[in-house]
């Protein structure tokens, strides 16, 4: 309940929402599909394995969904077989040395062929370690060499020719400790950058719903950033203004819909006027003469803003400036006599009690089957700010024409009940064109 109501709404356009999470995992799938076509190379130019094609998938900048999730599909298909096929290709090519084409003796075998007669049990336990070291080593390589950074391959070959070729069994375990280290170091290294690469990749994206200042300026930022998340906050807040930018039209027309359903006084302007001013003073209209409490007079209404760079909707409810004064208060008792001392004028239009009473009857009995309505039309409301009813007077609507009251929605004006405390019944006038001149 309210006099005035602040709100921070979300409209969630279905299918763009649908195109733009296609996009961002198209996105991902692309940055993928570039770090698996590098390892290939590299695995091809160190150990000369068979060529590995990974194929990038692009798509129009304006292409439906269909085609995005058509592309998207295509990309895993693509991006699982490489995967398949690397795994395939770095199993059993750490056991075969840089520059042979056929893998070494078994190191046993070859300890035997060179064992010295004065030291075969100490030859016998390093070929032992050795051979140890080198399965292990080789497991190590096979399962995450793949996912090790591409320039840091030949390096990893190199120290594992050095294990075939260690010459204590502490010389191996320390050769095998080093590689394990440089494993680990190179498959942070290549998951940072491709996290990163992913990332930015996002973001990018992500800017193609932003506004085209934000798009240009952000892209380039986003580009050259070494971490390109420090600047993911000030791209959500650019997509989220161009998205209230975007959504103000459709917000406004939800909004012309539902106080059309209750017979409030809008224009066939209003939709158009409120998404481009930011603001539409709408009489209460027939709405307070179906009402079966207390009369409303004329002269009281809403005033809906929309914020113009953001989310926010607010709606206070306003008089015109003429209520309150000559307007719609009774001219004296039936008897034509004067108001004698004591009796209470400020039941009309503009008056305390009169004030009071309206609020209470918009806040208690409008208020919260608008805002139902809304949610219905898909529009969600947050409410971030509420003043209560009869905190304060309402509130004079801005210095301009008063609408008038009527249907505006059929062009054919309902009869009009004159009450006490109502003032003559104007002409119906079906819009908020005059709204205009402010």
């Amino acid at each position: 309940m309210s006099n005035t109501t602040v709100y921070r709404w979300s409209y969630v356009d279905v299918e763009a929402e649908r195109l733009r999470q296609l996009r961002a995992q198209l996105a991902q799938e692309t940055t993928r599909s570039r770090d698996l076509r590098g390892q290939a190379k590299a695995l091809r130019r160190v150990h000369r394995t068979a060529r590995i094609d990974v194929s990038v998938v692009t798509v129009p900048s304006r292409a439906d969904a269909a085609e995005l999730a058509e592309a998207l599909e295509s990309a895993r298909r693509i991006n699982e077989r490489a995967e398949s096929e690397l795994s395939r290709a770095a199993a059993g090519v750490w056991s075969v040395p840089p520059g042979r084409s056929d893998p070494p003796a078994a190191p046993r075998a070859a300890v035997r062929n060179t064992v010295r007669a004065e030291e075969p049990a100490r030859e016998d336990r390093s070929a032992r370690v050795r051979a140890a070291a080198l399965v292990e080593a080789e497991a190590l390589l096979n399962r995450d060499g793949p996912a090790c950074e591409p320039a840091d391959l030949p390096v990893f070959a190199h120290r594992l020719e050095a294990l075939r070729r260690a010459e204590s069994p502490e010389a191996a375990r320390t050769l095998l400790a080093d590689l394990g280290v440089l494993v680990h170091r190179s498959v942070s290294r290549e998951r940072a950058a491709a996290r990163t690469a992913a990332l930015r990749a996002a973001l990018l994206d992500r800017l193609e719903d932003a506004g085209p200042e934000d798009r240009q300026r952000l892209a380039a930022a986003v580009a050259e950033a070494p971490d390109p998340s420090v600047h993911q906050g000030e791209v959500e807040r650019a997509v989220g203004r161009a998205d209230a930018s975007r959504h103000r039209s459709e917000v406004a027309v939800r909004l012309m819909e539902v106080l059309r359903e209750r017979d409030y006084a809008v224009g066939d302007d209003f939709a158009d006027l409120l998404a481009g001013e930011g603001s539409v003073v709408v009489p209460f209209g027939a709405a307070a003469e179906a009402s079966a409490e207390a009369a409303v007079p004329d002269g009281y209404g809403l005033r809906i803003t929309l914020a113009a760079d953001r989310p926010g909707l607010s709606a206070t409810m306003v008089r015109a400036p003429e209520a309150g004064t000559d307007d719609g208060i009774d001219d004296g008792p039936e008897d034509g006599g004067t108001a004698g001392p004591g009796e209470d004028r400020t039941a009309g239009p503009g008056g305390e009690e009169t004030d009071s009473r309206v609020q209470r009857w918009f806040c208690d009995g409008q208020l919260p089957q608008i805002e139902n309505a809304i949610r219905e039309q898909g529009v969600d409301l947050d409410r971030t700010s509420v003043l209560p009813p009869g905190v304060v007077p309402t509130a004079v609507a801005p210095d301009a024409p008063w609408p008038e009251s009527g249907r505006a929605h059929d062009g054919r004006p309902r009869p009009r009940r004159r009450r006490k405390n109502s003032s003559p019944a104007r002409p119906a006038a079906y819009g908020q064109e005059g709204q205009r001149e402010r």
